[in-house]
């Protein structure tokens, strides 16, 4: 199966403004690892984003309920502020988004939008010619920070469970329960069907739960409300079937299709949060609304994707046929469905009915799966670690230490006395741990931690997930085993697990399985000696060092060393500390390349093309991503460039005084307060900066 085309879009507050920050990937052959093709940033009122979507869901909304209005038809009405809002998020006015908005118009394939939010009616975005709903086989998903159940996959539709006009208010449900029973069961699908107070919240779990005839379909016609902080499905007693409820079929796993249709009381953010649930779960594709629809748009749209469906087509496809479909009808049905979901999705599969696959990592991604070596090293971790609210890379360190041959190594490393301390000294930190994850949970967190929630996975374990998977990809694999999580571990630094480790003596490093018996690797990251005082000793090395010796607790000498040299070796130690490691050769000669080593740049120069490439691969390596700068980095850059394009400042590049006066100048940032921390008085600090200039 091929990937989609995917738009990933992630939102941030910007003060009166937000910011959105777009990467167009060209999908390819599953295990290929797409190529960022665009990336850039956007500044967008949240308010005017807010007045579109309102304007849209009315125009919905009137034309659901048969009013005709004063104004243009609702294809029309749709179509103005679908125009105004792809413009306000795609301006003409940025360099690049005219070939961003042109690659996107060309993509013939499914196109998955990946987003932090959901104010945008993607769907509805029209570009001029057309809606993008209607000329993408389009797909969301949200990203999110739950384990995901991998779900299973299914080569037919044998059984479907309906469930409707649970609270006896809305005949029009009832009929549309009738409508698809009758539809599915003339296809040779075996139906049940719960109405009225038959459909109870005990009833409709047991069902899904149920370990013998697992449902391939769910359909749910009626009230999506939410009720003490908790979105779900109104059941007969007036109880909410919600993510909560749903983990019941962690073992099960949802039904692999689910179409939500919510009446009355339902909105696009109870409705989303209900798909997002059952995705949460393992449904592999989910259609939800986006406001209430005509009875008999609804029913028709639900009767059109299904045979798409039920025919081969992708979800995508099946979607974007019955919106087709539907597009002339007076009551714009079409345009209130939403595919939650990769539009590349079908019912067809190998992974056996009845075998869904336990919770795994999410990075934002609701279809990571896990190997079965994999899934008992995560059944583990999140045992251990459900009392604290969330897995930190201490607990998946712990798991780690849990595997036989990883633990075998270590011992054999450090000795069984040590390793028993690494264990205590582990279990004393996982012991104080009380507020979720909030070891190494990275820029934004307040000290109060995150939520409790089991499903919590902090920054670091995020990122080894994600570093996990992209190493499966590039192998041709689609699940993730444990020597992926491992290697992945150690490339992320291991977080704040990589300082209990050297606590004990351990360079993490040494989870790796060649690292006890290539000595080359051993010098490079200190991992030698087993106490990890190990030191690289090439020839390289050797002018930095005052004598051959054994390294020592005492500073480096410097003086000796000419300012740049300072400062390349200073950062050299940061990049080794940030992994838990020695500065080796492939660390200085790597902070050599991200310092912009002049003198490494010439002698690399004189061999050419060649040399020039390489030069700009290496000084590349550590650039950061835009997604890696805070929002008040990007406000001082972006200041200082300003400041520089209009002539303020003596230098035709953006300098360092430039990007100092505009960090500094800002008084709620962080890097204000540490001058203050420090001793210095930041204005007078900005004044002797200002005539530097």
């Amino acid at each position: 199966m091929s990937e989609p085309d995917t738009l990933n879009v992630r939102v941030t507050a910007q003060g009166m403004t937000v910011r959105y920050e777009y990467d167009l990937r060209v999908g390819g052959s599953a295990g290929d690892s797409p190529p960022l093709e665009m990336e850039y940033t956007v500044e967008v009122d949240p308010g005017l984003v807010r007045g579109c979507r309102a304007r849209i869901d009315q125009a919905l909304t009137k034309a659901a309920a048969g009013e005709p209005g004063p104004g243009p038809g609702p294809a029309k009405e749709l179509a103005k502020w679908g125009r105004l809002l792809h413009e306000h998020l795609f301006p003409r006015v940025q360099g690049s988004v005219a070939e961003l908005v042109t690659r996107l118009h060309a993509s013939s394939g499914p196109l998955l939008v990946r987003t932090n939010e959901q104010e945008v009616p993607w769907e509805l975005l029209h570009d001029g010619t057309d809606f993008l709903g209607l000329e993408h086989d389009l797909g969301r998903r949200l990203m999110g920070k739950r384990p995901v159940v991998g779900g299973r996959a299914i080569s037919r539709v044998g059984r479907a469970l309906i469930v409707g006009d649970t609270l006896g208010d809305l005949p029009s449900a009832r009929e549309e329960v009738a409508k698809v029973a009758a539809w599915l069961g003339d296809r040779g699908i075996a139906c049940t069907v719960l109405l009225g107070q038959e459909a109870t919240l005990l009833d409709v779990v047991t069902e899904l739960a149920s370990q013998d005839t697992p449902y391939d379909l769910f359909h749910f016609c009626g009230h999506v409300a939410t009720g003490s902080g908790t979105t779900g499905l109104m059941m007969h007693d007036r109880q909410l079937l919600g993510e909560v409820v749903l983990q019941t079929l962690s073992s099960r796993g949802a039904p692999p299709v689910a179409f939500i249709n919510g009446c009355a009381s339902a909105g696009e953010g109870e409705v989303a949060n209900m798909c997002m649930s059952f995705m949460v779960l393992g449904a592999k594709t989910v259609v939800g609304t986006r406001t209430e629809v005509a009875d008999e748009g609804a029913w028709l749209f639900a009767a059109e994707f299904y045979g798409q469906l039920l025919a081969g087509r992708p979800a995508g496809a099946a979607v974007r046929a019955a919106r087709t479909a539907l597009r002339d009808r007076p009551d714009a049905a079409w345009a209130s469905f939403i595919l939650y979901g990769d539009p590349a999705a079908g019912i067809a599969g190998n992974v056996p009915p009845g075998n869904p696959q336990p919770p795994g990592p999410p990075d934002d991604d609701l279809t990571t799966t896990l190997a079965p070596d994999a899934q008992r090293l995560m059944r583990r971790v999140h045992a251990a670690s459900a009392d604290r609210g969330g897995v930190a890379s201490v607990d998946l360190l712990q798991g780690l230490l849990g595997e036989a041959d990883i633990r075998q190594r270590i011992e054999e490393s450090i000795g069984a006395d040590v390793m028993e301390a690494l264990d205590q000294v582990i279990d004393q930190v996982l012991s104080r741990s009380s507020g979720g994850p909030d070891d190494d949970s990275g820029p934004g967190s307040d000290g109060t931690g995150p939520d409790h929630d089991v499903s919590i996975l902090s920054d670091t374990v995020n990122r080894v997930f994600a570093d996990a998977a992209t190493r499966a990809a590039a192998d041709g694999r689609s699940s993730v085993t444990t020597a992926d999580i491992t290697e992945a571990f150690v490339a992320v630094g291991g977080g704040v697990a990589s300082r209990l480790l050297e606590l004990c003596g351990v360079p993490l490093a040494r989870l790796l399985p060649d690292s006890d018996t290539d000595s080359d690797t051993d010098s490079e990251t200190g991992s030698g000696s087993g106490t990890g005082t190990g030191a690289d000793t090439s020839v390289t090395d050797i002018a930095l060092l005052p004598t051959p010796a054994p390294n020592g607790d005492e500073r480096l000498p410097m003086d000796d060393l000419s300012r740049s040299a300072v400062g390349i070796v200073r950062f050299a130690n940061l990049l080794a500390d940030t992994r838990g490691e020695v500065i080796g050769t492939y660390t200085l000669l790597l902070a050599f390349g991200a310092t912009g080593s002049e003198v490494l740049r010439r002698a690399m120069h004189e061999q050419g093309a060649a040399g020039e490439r390489a030069y700009r691969q290496l000084s590349g390596m550590l650039t950061p991503r835009r997604r890696d700068l805070s929002p008040r980095v990007h406000d001082a850059l972006d200041l200082a460039r300003r400041r520089s394009a209009a002539g303020r400042t003596s230098a035709g590049r953006v300098g360092e005084a430039a990007i100092l006066l505009a960090l500094l100048q800002d008084e709620e940032s962080s890097g204000r307060e540490l001058m203050n921390r420090i001793g210095v008085d930041p204005d007078l600090l900005i004044r002797s900066l200002g005539r530097d200039r």
